[in-house]
């Protein structure tokens, strides 16, 4: 379902000694790796071309800092078609073993900047703590200040070098500085304009100072941090800040807005509906309406991309149970852009919402009971004229994304009235929009619909409680190999 290609970038300065170490290191995990030489003079060029002649290098002739090592390096991967591209430093300091955990947090969160913490308290070994510079330590606690004044978020590393990018929201990336302070800049940037980042704990090895290479120099990389951050902190008062509430602002009177277009239009729906017997056909054509506005709204989220995979040609037009995973409330307007041959079984507080209860009663939309049985008449009726039933068998949104309980009506109903089930399969809009989020995130939203399932292939015997396991596992098993 989604192809997210991954590769892991190594930014290297004279770090000859350890650069093959770490490059033997990241290729257990993954072929995918690109060395930029950023103006080597210790013998990394030979040592590439003869060592790792199979891996993609870019090379500077001079060097030009870490900031252009890695625009370098993100403009490559994009050619190649990376999706996310994950950086390491050519140091030694960090531990390719933990490349697993941002595989996996890139899976759960493929939105986000996902950034390493050296400082986790398992993690950050006595020896560490000695060997470790203490400017740098410093440093990044005023940066750890600083990007939490400037963006409202708080991370517990703001200055490890391993990290994890997705390229397609990193427009900002020509804005960067050249050098160290770069990875800064690109966090601050991306917290501006909705881009999560979360934190995952990593290992880190600090050799005694007798045996390290480093090219962190305390006092001109502190002064630059430092007058980094006063134009950061200057440009969240005269731009982030002033944009948020903008954006707030917007967004109140979008609601605003549409609030007052669906008090008028329900009023006009209801008077046509009620000023003479509405024909089958003009009931389809409502169902259309309303898939069409599905569908202008989803292309109206912005910075969210939506594709809709339909790998086996589902036209719905024979009656089915639709069934879904449920993560976000963008999941009802991807399901109502499917099909107009649909109607929603709703929760109680939907169906007496005044914005749009007029709307979903006259669409037939249905009403979630405590009994199954006492929609089954008004289902029946849907069914005999063509359409399908839609439920999120989980029943509430999961802010984990993992998929919960599967509860039995939507199998019930199938098995009551003969029906095959379609599973839908949404990705994405639990990461756009969490239950726990206020606003909304950048970034792609998959819709699939999977193989129609006739209920004859598990037999006579099995029980709704059997097919509500079965599914939930399959739901499971396509999330997870996606």
């Amino acid at each position: 379902m989604n192809n997210w290609r991954v590769c892991v970038v190594i930014p290297t300065y004279n770090n000859a000694s350890t650069l093959a170490s770490v490059v033997k290191g990241v290729a257990q995990y993954t072929p995918n790796i690109i060395v930029v030489n950023d103006g080597c003079t210790d013998g990394t060029d030979k040592l590439l071309a003869e060592s790792f002649p199979h891996i993609d290098v870019v090379t500077h002739n001079r060097n030009r800092g870490k900031g252009a090592a890695l625009l370098s390096a993100f403009k490559k991967a994009q050619q190649m078609g990376y999706t996310h591209a994950i950086t390491i430093d050519a140091d030694g300091q960090h531990a390719p073993a933990d490349l697993p955990l941002f595989f996996k947090a890139i899976k759960q969160a493929p939105n986000a900047i996902v950034v390493g913490n050296r400082f986790d308290a398992d993690k950050f070994s006595a020896d560490n703590n000695r060997n470790m510079n203490g400017q740098s330590k410093f440093a990044n606690r005023f940066s750890n200040f600083w990007f939490a004044v400037q963006t409202g978020r708080r991370l517990p590393d703001t200055q490890t070098g391993f990290r994890a990018y997705p390229l397609r929201l990193l427009r900002w990336l020509p804005m960067v500085t050249n050098r160290y302070e770069s990875e800064l800049a690109l966090m601050v940037f991306a917290a501006w304009h909705n881009v999560p980042t979360i934190s995952i704990p990593i290992n880190v090895h600090y050799p005694p100072r007798e045996e390290r290479v480093s090219h962190f120099r305390p006092t001109a990389d502190f002064a630059r941090i430092s007058v980094l951050n006063t134009l950061l902190t200057f440009l969240t008062f005269v731009y982030a800040i002033p944009r948020k509430i903008l954006r707030v602002v917007a967004t109140a009177v979008v609601v605003a807005l549409l609030f007052v277009l669906m008090f008028f239009g329900q009023i006009a729906m209801l008077v046509y509906f009620l000023s003479h017997r509405v024909s089958e056909a003009e009931r389809l054509r409502f169902h259309g309406l309303i898939q069409r506005i599905a569908r202008l709204l989803l292309r109206l989220l912005p910075g969210v991309r939506i594709r809709f995979d339909n790998p086996h040609g589902e036209d719905f037009n024979k009656p089915s149970i639709i069934i879904s995973n449920h993560q976000s409330h963008l999941d009802l307007l991807c399901i109502l852009a499917l099909t107009p041959r649909m109607v929603i079984v709703t929760k109680r507080w939907v169906w007496y919402n005044p914005l749009y209860a007029v709307a979903i009663r006259l669409a037939e939309f249905l009403p979630v009971t405590r009994n199954i049985e006492d929609n089954q008449e008004r289902i029946a009726k849907l069914v005999n004229r063509g359409y399908s039933v839609m439920l999120f068998p989980e029943g509430t949104r999961s802010a984990s994304l993992k998929v919960q309980r599967f509860h039995q009506g939507a199998f019930y109903l199938a098995q009551r009235f003969g029906l095959d089930i379609v599973p839908v399969l949404l990705y994405g809009t639990g990461h756009v929009l969490n239950k726990r989020a206020r606003t909304l995130s950048s970034g792609d939203i998959v819709v699939t619909i999977l193989r129609r399932t006739p209920l004859a292939q598990f037999g006579e015997e099995v029980t709704p409680r059997e097919l509500a396991k079965h599914f939930r596992h399959m739901y499971e098993k396509e999330l997870e190999a996606n």
